[in-house]
């Protein structure tokens, strides 16, 4: 009969191979943790920087413009056909804004913008690369706004440049953040 006697030599080679498979195991789980937080952090610093974008001096002007051409109720037809020159449609009530041609074309570009920063925004929320529920606290309520007073511009947009899916984010990112304050409720 064999001795049942344990052998030194593997016994410490096994301690040696499981002190190696834990030293593993730790550099990964910590190597997920730091990927985890590092990602985190990322979203987070994208987030603010929409933000800080959103606020800058040339956003809060653009926003200043926006508003008051919204306020004016026109039509996004009308702002269009003068923007292009064309006479204004007689049956339809007169805008109330005198803007210029030069001017109607300056404030189809500034809408144009600022409905590019939410078609950016959303598509930003679409592929997770910001921190959802930062950018809502931070930004929701605006989303929501814009995303309804820039509507008609929007789909008059659609109609005149044959693309039904512009802007299509707008709408998607209005949608999250309304299921977001219901969330919240």
């Amino acid at each position: 009969m064999k001795s049942t006697k344990p052998n030194w030599y593997w016994s410490s080679q096994s301690i040696e191979l499981l002190l190696l498979a834990l030293t593993l195991l730790a550099t990964v789980v910590i190597s997920a943790l730091t990927l985890r937080q590092t990602t985190k952090h990322f979203e987070i610093e994208r987030t603010s920087s929409f933000v800080a974008r959103f606020n800058s001096q040339e956003m809060v002007a653009l926003r200043e413009e926006v508003d008051r051409w919204l306020g004016s109720n026109e039509l996004p037809s009308h702002l269009y056909d003068r923007s292009d020159g064309k006479p204004l449609d007689t049956s339809i009530p007169p805008p109330n804004s005198d803007l210029s041609q030069e001017k109607a074309l300056k404030t189809v570009s500034q809408l144009r913008t600022m409905a590019n920063f939410f078609q950016e925004f959303g598509t930003a929320i679409k592929i997770d690369s910001l921190n959802e529920r930062y950018a809502h606290e931070l930004l929701g309520a605006v989303c929501i706004r814009y995303a309804t007073s820039l509507e008609p511009f929007i789909m008059e947009t659609r109609k005149r440049r044959q693309h039904q899916l512009a802007y299509q984010e707008v709408f998607s990112l209005k949608s999250r953040m309304e299921s977001l304050d219901k969330e919240r409720l």
